[in-house]
């Protein structure tokens, strides 16, 4: 057998500065400055790694103030950007929770409460790198997801499998692990459990649920003498003694324990995500030892993907489109304006994604999915609103446009540096903590020193348009 390479980065090796770009850019939206530097300071990868991951007990949450359904939508949106961009001391928290947004979905549409999605939101915000158990057990029974995927109407006289079905093909399992039979257990295990419309409240209805024993991944459930718990065995035994079937459509997992398998299915659905590339065999397998042997709790399974040396190859660091979530993060960043300010929400429906509203029960696709002429024309359209928006008041008010590091007149624009373009885009570089690489910066001073003094002030739109600012 060949070789497999140690995945650990090399201990005591202080990492390069292209090294904790890389690593901030995936975890926390964006490399800011600030944050490079102090890391910089703190010696090998695991260090920096765990300064990263050390996310605060209490993330907060949304005070609504609006009454409109769909307004408390505006706001629980508009705060969550806020803190992936200026709020969070730990931005990774709100990228783990975006992740979990996209992997147990919900759709607000069919909720049908901002309060709900709310509720399951910060579920995922404060559970982002607990553990996977806890995590897949609070979302089972929280309204939202009983309404997205049916359960609030699974009754014993009625099964509805939507939710026992999509808990193994696309939460902790995947596709062709398990068989018919199996997702008819679980959604007889997943009876009763239902909600009150009107209120929005969790409500058990014992005479709905089937209490007969199953089989179920080679195990028996429910036998428990309490019966609100019986749908909570099938978490159990996935991510327990379960085995897949011998009539599993995967051949090769047939007889496998079903942990190592959903171990696996979401370790490559975790490096997918924030590598952006096909993951090797050695780094799944190091991931799933790492989560059976951390009980599946997710911040060592996530320190292990991110100390790999794997992680610092050059296709990872090169490989990785960001979405649009991410790409209004970074413009937000970039000109330090809140998102009640740049009201993106209309345009990120036109970029393809906007949170609460994921397309399917699958969630959005990643990466190259990004790259279309559609969705990089509203792209162009948000880097056009973001510096219009910054410069509000630059022809007619106080004459400044607003960025992150602090403000240039239009004096200085079009007087201070009237004769000194490429200075111009590099001082409006800094303003904006946006670095780019030689090509970009080439071809931009290269336009600039063709524009008139009138026609400067839009280098704040092309740096917002440049290739840099739409990789990770």
């Amino acid at each position: 057998m060949p070789t497999i390479q140690p995945l650990t980065y090399p201990g005591g090796r202080m990492p390069s500065q292209s090294d904790i770009e890389h690593l901030l850019r995936r975890t926390e939206f964006v490399a800011r400055p600030e944050r490079v530097d102090y890391l910089r300071g703190l010696g090998t990868i695991e260090e920096v790694v765990d300064d990263i991951l050390d996310v605060p007990a209490d993330p907060g949450a949304v005070v609504f103030s609006e009454a409109a359904n769909w307004q408390r939508g505006e706001e629980l949106t508009h705060f969550w950007f806020d803190r992936m961009a200026h709020d969070s001391p730990r931005p990774i928290q709100e990228k783990m929770a975006f992740f979990w947004h996209g992997h147990f979905c919900s759709e607000f549409g069919k909720v049908g409460s901002a309060e709900l999605m709310q509720e399951q939101i910060d579920t995922f915000r404060l559970g982002a790198l607990g553990n996977l158990r806890a995590l897949a057990t609070a979302m089972s029974t929280q309204v939202a997801m009983l309404r997205y995927l049916d359960n609030n109407q699974n009754r014993r006289s009625s099964p509805n499998q939507n939710f026992a079905r999509e808990l193994m093909e696309l939460f902790l399992l995947g596709v062709g692990n398990y068989t018919e039979a199996d997702v008819e257990s679980a959604t007889s295990a997943w009876t009763g459990h239902t909600d009150q419309w009107d209120t929005g409240q969790y409500v058990w209805r014992a005479d709905w649920h089937d209490g007969a024993a199953k089989q179920f991944l080679g195990q028996t459930i429910n036998t428990g003498a309490d019966p609100t718990l019986h749908g909570f065995d099938t978490i159990e035994v996935i991510l327990g003694n379960g085995v897949v079937p011998a009539g599993a459509t995967v051949v090769a997992n047939r007889g496998r324990p079903t942990r190592e398998v959903a171990a696996e299915f979401l370790s490559r659905k975790l490096w997918i995500e924030f590598a952006g590339t096909t993951p090797p065999a050695a780094v799944v397998a190091a991931m799933r030892d790492a989560a059976v042997a951390g009980n599946f709790e997710i911040m060592p399974w996530l320190r292990k993907m991110l100390t790999s040396s794997a992680f610092y190859a050059t296709g990872v660091k090169q490989g990785l489109v960001r979405s649009p979530v991410e790409y209004v993060v970074a413009a937000l960043v970039a000109t330090g304006m809140r998102s009640v300010e740049a009201t993106p929400l209309w345009l990120m429906e036109g970029m393809g994604q906007r949170p609460l509203f994921p397309p399917n029960v699958a969630g959005w696709k990643h990466n190259g999915y990004w790259v279309n002429a559609s969705a990089m024309s509203k792209r162009t359209d948000t880097a056009r609103t973001f510096a219009w928006r910054a410069m509000s008041g630059y022809w007619d008010g106080d004459g400044l446009i607003h960025l992150a590091g602090g403000n240039i007149s239009r004096t200085d624009v079009q007087d201070a540096y009237g004769d000194l373009p490429v200075e111009l885009l590099d001082r409006l570089l800094e303003l904006m903590q946006v670095g780019l690489a030689a090509s970009s910066h080439q071809a931009l001073s290269t336009l600039s020193q063709q524009m008139s003094r009138w026609e400067r002030s839009d280098l704040v739109s092309l740096i917002l348009l440049a290739p840099d600012l739409h990789v990770a």
